[in-house]
């Protein structure tokens, strides 16, 4: 089953959401891909994220920013720079 947007249900990513406050597809359902891009990368190079910092989706028991399984402080991505699964 394909990632869907939460705004509008689309399975496009990039920046034609009309529901979407910053205009932007967001698909917080898939754990392995950034919920802006699509992408699998973790960091600093997601081309529609408004930060250009991928995030994934929850799940999997990994840090939405980073990938890892680490708890607490010390995620290089995360904007509170504490690890968000």
């Amino acid at each position: 089953m394909a990632s869907k947007c939460r705004h509008c249900g689309s399975t496009s990513y990039g920046r034609s959401c009309i529901y979407s406050p910053n205009k932007i597809h967001e698909h917080r359902d898939d754990e392995k891909h950034c919920e802006w891009c699509g992408s699998t990368s973790y960091g600093r190079s997601c081309i529609y994220a408004p930060d250009k910092v991928h995030r994934h989706g929850p799940g999997g028991n990994k840090c939405i920013w980073c990938g890892s399984t680490a708890n607490g402080a010390s995620c290089i991505y995360s904007p509170t720079r504490r690890h968000e699964k």
